[in-house]
């Protein structure tokens, strides 16, 4: 390519596009390093651009103008594969006009033939020891069946910061699904990312997208999608991201799992933080919850009370999500373990462990949540007993703790303990004569008769699936 004619690499790249018929081909730029202050564009077509190599095939751009600096991919329409390796794409100013350092575009027209693209094997960094910025690594749009593996990516050092700057890259890789075209089915796996936002920013409509095998290292936000409307499909499995506020964040988005990754806060960041967030969206006058997602078996990270920098750490925040299950995950010293917003949720948590949590396992709790085997009972300073207080129908399931005080001030009767699943079992410790617990058909109680609590009398019950069964009692 570089014995077209042109003053730069630009020139020359849109002179060798220009050569190749409507159906595409292959530019290849040699091993050397390049010099250019315009884009690297070939748009219209199906093309492979390869390099010998990132290090080899260096392409370095001097300029900051909108549209004057990356490489630029649009063939036109899904049925059209492009290839992008072996190359480095390296800015030698910050890009403070907005130029990612490669842009696909895709028109908003899915098909349902998927040949997306394949990018493998490119690095995007700035100049030296990371001393300039992309505004973005990838920017994406309207992608079907696509691979992006490889990439090393690299935004400004951040050296000791406690915030995020905010002149520096943003999305490493950022997906959009356009409306009427969307993005869907596609893999991100091995990309190394450092000094980013995010490490991957997806927005629009977009569905089975897999991120698998990433690491990203001092980014602010890790893999995020903020305004899903109830889109099914997500993967984020087997990533390491160290953040400065939030690992993983999904908002409206259904269906999707988050298995075996590691989380952890920024040692030195002085902002809260969050490892998971299953937030709502909303759109239209219409709300939209994450929804039947499966949380499981992640490692969270959080330096309680921000470690030497202040900010305080939750491990997961469900306060926009419904019907999740949270499972076999471990926290290790946040500050609290889950914050389910007050909300009447139906996440089920189940067999999840914390380690040097101050502040308790609920920041607020759900109030449908139903809660099984999680270890320790008490952390930080929960209560070891939740007051009982009112009579009626009394909700324990959004309760992690299984011991109740009896601990009305007037004369009350409970008629139902709601919520719970088929093996729980609940202890009640009398504090006065003022609790009454009703033999019904919700209730079984030994006799056939009520009970009355009294200062120090406990009553256990079983929850067999459809009734309580007293199980034991001293008075």
């Amino acid at each position: 390519m570089v014995a077209f004619a042109g003053p730069d690499l630009s020139a020359k790249v849109a002179a060798a596009c220009a050569s190749l018929p409507l159906t595409g081909g292959t530019l290849y730029i040699p091993g050397r390093t390049y010099s250019t202050g315009g884009r690297l564009a070939c748009d219209g077509k199906a093309v492979n651009w390869v390099g010998d190599g990132p290090g080899v095939t260096v392409v370095q751009f001097t300029s900051a103008v909108p549209g004057q600096a990356g490489l630029s991919a649009a063939p036109g329409d899904a049925l059209r594969p492009v290839t992008v390796r072996d190359m480095s794409l390296i800015t030698v100013v910050d890009q403070t006009g907005g130029n990612a350092a490669l842009t696909l575009r895709y028109a908003p027209a899915p098909s349902n033939i998927f040949k997306g693209p394949r990018l493998e094997n490119v690095e995007i960094a700035g100049v030296g020891n990371n001393t300039t910025y992309w505004a973005k690594g990838v920017d994406a749009y309207n992608l079907w069946g696509f691979d992006i593996h490889g990439l090393h990516i690299r935004g400004k050092d951040v050296g000791s910061a406690t915030a995020f700057p905010d002149l520096n890259m943003a999305a490493a890789i950022s997906i959009t699904g356009e409306s009427g075209g969307g993005c869907s089915d596609g893999k991100i796996t091995g990309v190394n990312v450092f000094f980013a936002k995010y490490l991957g920013l997806v927005s629009g409509d977009c569905e089975g997208l897999h991120w698998v095998d990433n690491t990203g290292v001092a980014v602010d936000q890790g893999v995020v999608w903020p305004n899903a409307r109830a889109h099914p499909g997500f993967f984020i499995s087997r990533n390491h991201i160290n953040a400065f506020t939030r690992a993983v964040a999904i908002n409206g988005a259904s269906q999707g799992v988050i298995s075996d990754n590691l989380f952890y806060k920024w040692g030195g960041s002085s902002q809260p933080f969050k490892g998971v967030v299953l937030g709502a969206y909303t759109a239209g006058g219409v709300t939209y919850y994450a929804v039947d997602n499966n949380i499981h078996h992640n490692t969270i990270v959080g330096f309680a009370g921000g470690g030497s920098a202040g900010g305080e750490a939750i491990g997961l925040d469900a306060s926009g999500g419904d019907g999740n299950l949270i499972q076999a995950n471990k926290f290790l010293t946040v500050d609290w373990v889950f914050d389910f917003g007050n909300q009447g949720s139906t996440n089920t948590v189940a067999d999840n462990t914390a380690t040097g949590t101050v502040s308790g396992w609920q920041k607020r709790i759900g109030l449908n949540t139903i809660s099984r085997n999680n270890t320790p009972v008490q952390t930080g300073a929960d209560p070891w007993f939740i007051p009982m207080v009112g009579g009626g129908s009394l909700n324990v399931g959004a309760w992690f703790q299984r011991h109740f005080l009896a601990a009305d001030s007037a004369p009350a009767t409970y008629t139902d303990f709601t919520n719970a699943e088929a093996g729980r079992q609940i202890t009640i410790i009398g504090q006065n004569a003022n609790s009454t617990i009703a033999h019904n058909t919700r209730i079984r109680l030994r006799g056939g008769t009520s009970f009355t609590s009294s200062a120090g009398s406990t009553l256990t019950l079983t929850y067999t699936g459809e009734y309580w069964l007293e199980i034991a009692r001293t008075q």
